[in-house]
C-alpha cells in the first residue's frame, strides 16, 4: 500500500514538472513569435510575419492555450496584420485571418489585462478597419453588392460619422432594393453633408415607397437649401399640382420663375394657383405676363376671359368687366374655335347681357360640335 502511494505521488510530481517545462517552452515560443512580428514591423519582410504566424499557431494546442491572454493578444497582432497585408489571401490559411483575429480578440477584450495593452489593441483595430475597408471597396468595385454591404455595415458600426461609408451604404441599399434602409442613410447625408443630388435621390426613394408626405418634405427642404436647382423645385411643383396644394405651389412658383421667368406653363400655374386661393389680382398679373410672351396663347386668353366673366356675374354693374371678358373669350375662341369650354363661357356671357343673336350663334355652334 505504501509503495502504491509513493508511485502515485511520483506520477503527480512528474506531471507537474512536465507542465512547468511545457509552460516555459510555450513562453519561449510566444517570445520568438513576438520577436518575429517586431522584425516584420521594422523591415516589412513578409517572411518574418509568416514565421510569427507559424510560431503562434504552434502555441494553440490545448483549451488553456486558447484561453491564455498573451497567446490571443500576439495571435491577434499577427493575424490582423496578415488580414491587411495579404488582402487577396495569397497565403494558405485554415481560416480567414480576419476571423482568426476576431475570435482571439474576444478573449483579449474580456480580460482584466486589456487596459495594459491599449496601444496593441488600437493597432489591431486599425488593421481590422483597413481590412474591412479594402474588402468593402473591392467587393463594391466587383459588383458583389451583398458582400460590400456586409463590410460597409461593419465599418459603419466602427465609425458612424464617416460620410464616405454612409454614402456607400446608401448606394448599396438602393442597389439591393432595400429602399427604406437606403432612405435612412440619405437622411443622414442631407443632414451631415447636404447635396442637391442627395435630396433628389431621397425624394425618389420615398416616391417609390409611396410615401408622399416625406417626398414633399424632402423636395421642399432641398428647394429651400438649393433655390437655383431646377430639378428639385420642378419635381416638387408637379407633385403639389397633383395634390391641388395651391398655397404651397404659390411659394415655390415664384422661386421657379426666377430660374425661368418666360416659362409659360409656370406663369399659368402661378396665376391659376393665385386664382384658386382667391387672389384674382395676382392671377390676372400672371396671365397677362403669358400674353406678353405669346399673345395668342389660348389658355391665358381663356383664363382672363373666365376670370372677368366671374367678376361680372358677381356684380353686373361692373360693365367694364363684361367688355374685357368678351374680348378675351372671343380671342380664345378665335385661337381654338372648337373648344367647348370657351363657347360655353361665351353662351353664359351673352345670356346675361341679353345679346340674343350672338347667343343663338354660339348655341348653334355648341350643338353642332356635340353632334359631331
Amino acid at each position: 500500500m505504501y509503495k502504491v502511494f509513493v508511485l502515485f505521488i511520483l506520477n503527480i510530481f512528474l506531471v507537474l514538472v512536465s507542465v512547468k517545462a511545457q509552460t516555459r517552452n510555450q513562453a519561449l515560443v510566444i517570445k520568438e513569435a513576438m520577436n518575429s512580428f517586431v522584425q516584420y514591423s521594422e523591415s516589412k519582410d513578409i517572411k518574418k510575419l509568416e514565421n510569427a504566424r507559424k510560431l503562434i499557431d504552434n502555441t494553440f494546442k490545448t483549451r488553456s492555450d486558447s484561453a491564455a491572454f498573451r497567446n490571443n493578444l500576439v495571435k491577434s497582432l499577427v493575424y490582423a496584420t496578415l488580414a491587411r497585408v495579404d488582402s487577396n489571401l495569397k497565403f494558405t490559411y485554415k481560416k480567414d485571418p480576419l476571423e482568426e483575429t476576431l475570435f482571439s480578440m474576444k478573449r483579449v477584450y474580456g480580460s482584466k489585462f486589456a487596459e495594459d495593452v491599449k496601444d496593441q489593441i488600437s493597432y489591431i483595430e486599425t488593421q481590422l478597419k483597413l481590412t474591412y475597408l479594402y474588402r468593402a471597396n473591392t467587393t463594391f468595385k466587383n459588383r458583389n453588392f451583398a458582400e460590400a454591404l456586409k463590410y460597409f455595415s461593419i465599418l459603419d458600426t466602427i465609425d458612424k460619422d464617416n460620410i464616405v461609408v454612409t454614402h456607400n451604404l446608401a448606394l448599396l441599399c438602393q442597389e439591393t432594393g432595400n429602399y427604406l434602409r437606403s432612405a435612412g442613410y440619405y437622411e443622414k447625408l442631407i443632414t451631415k453633408r447636404p447635396k442637391p443630388e442627395y435630396f433628389m435621390v431621397l425624394a425618389n426613394l420615398y416616391e417609390s415607397l409611396n410615401d408622399e408626405k416625406n417626398t414633399v418634405r424632402v423636395l421642399s427642404e432641398g428647394s429651400r437649401q438649393y433655390p437655383a436647382n431646377r430639378d428639385l423645385v420642378f419635381k416638387l411643383l408637379n407633385i403639389l399640382l397633383i395634390r391641388n396644394d395651391y398655397q404651397e405651389i404659390i411659394k415655390f412658383t415664384s422661386q421657379a420663375l426666377k430660374l425661368d421667368e418666360n416659362n409659360i406653363n409656370l406663369n399659368y400655374l402661378a396665376g391659376f394657383s393665385h386664382e384658386m386661393t382667391g387672389d384674382v389680382t395676382k392671377a390676372e398679373e400672371y396671365y397677362k405676363v403669358i400674353l406678353t410672351i405669346n399673345p395668342n396663347n389660348y389658355e391665358a386668353n381663356f383664363a382672363l376671359g373666365l376670370l372677368y366673366l366671374n367678376l361680372y356675374l358677381k356684380d353686373k354693374e361692373q360693365s367694364g368687366m363684361m367688355y374685357v371678358s368678351k374680348y378675351y373669350l372671343t380671342k380664345a375662341n378665335e385661337i381654338d374655335p372648337n373648344e367647348l369650354k370657351t363657347l360655353t363661357s361665351l353662351s353664359i356671357l351673352y345670356k346675361n347681357t341679353g345679346e340674343q343673336t350672338e347667343l343663338q350663334k354660339i348655341n348653334n355652334r355648341i350643338n353642332q360640335l356635340k353632334l359631331n
